[in-house]
């Protein structure tokens, strides 16, 4: 995937290394970044955080947040975002992905397809986008992975 080659060539230039945190995706933004050469110099750690237990166990997401925001907001993913560098914000770089990729799930206020996706640079505070992809599971986890692959650093 040329965008996860393209990641990894920012993550070097700026010597940062890469945490992911994922739900909806399940693995697959990791998967997409370790399939190219070079990424044992930048991937660091990911969680597969699909349950909520998950993400407060794992990267500290207050179960507040969980129980008033859902897990599919800007709030959760943000949290997810900042609880993979928690302590060590110097040079690690993550990405947090929380979404309904169906075919169940989805709701009138968050309807299937609709993806949060999380970034926090060193130094910066995390950004959050709000994305609705179309198409089957597989569809929406697709393009979830190659928005993330693709966030402004």
């Amino acid at each position: 995937m040329n965008e996860a080659k393209q990641l990894i060539q920012k993550l070097q230039q700026n010597h940062w290394q890469i945490r992911c945190v994922e739900s909806c995706t399940a693995g697959a933004l990791t998967a997409a970044i370790g399939a190219i050469a070079g990424a044992s110099s930048v991937l660091d750690r990911s969680w597969v955080t699909y349950s909520n237990q998950a993400k407060h166990e794992e990267v500290g997401v207050p179960l507040h947040l969980l129980e008033t925001s859902g897990a599919v907001s800007q709030e959760v993913v943000l949290s997810m975002a900042e609880g993979a560098v928690r302590g060590c914000e110097s040079n690690i770089l993550s990405l947090a992905v929380s979404g309904i990729a169906g075919p169940d799930g989805g709701s009138k206020d968050k309807p299937i397809g609709t993806v949060w996706i999380a970034c926090k640079i060193p130094y910066q505070a995390a950004f959050a986008q709000c994305f609705h992809f179309k198409g089957n599971r597989a569809e929406i986890q697709f393009q979830a992975v190659t928005q993330a692959l693709t966030m402004p650093l």
